[in-house]
């Protein structure tokens, strides 16, 4: 049987592993578009169709690929409708109940 402070650290390396992967898998690049190079996230990997986020700021664009590495983390961890709900949120609407 494991102590509460055990599954914590399981808990914790899980979520480090993931978040790092959920990263890695996301590039910011540049774009060259009409004599100026603009920011872009590209998405690859884990047999999904590429994304693309942008044009927008390098800001941006980290701001978009640590959203989408936290919705990762929660979908690692058995957490989909959570991350559901909070994906429906982050868009504007309103918090859906999770336990009915």
């Amino acid at each position: 049987m494991k102590t509460d402070q055990q599954l914590i650290q399981e808990i914790t390396a899980l979520m480090a592993d993931v978040w790092l992967a959920a990263c890695n898998r996301r590039v910011i690049g540049l774009w060259p578009v009409a004599e100026r190079e603009l920011n872009v996230v590209f998405e690859h990997g884990m047999n999904r169709q590429p994304i693309l986020f942008g044009p927008a700021s390098g800001d941006e664009c980290r701001q978009f690929v640590q959203r989408m590495a936290a919705l990762d983390v929660l979908r690692a961890l058995g957490t989909e409708r959570v991350a559901d709900a909070a994906l429906r949120v982050a868009n504007g609407a309103k918090a859906p109940m999770l336990n009915g």
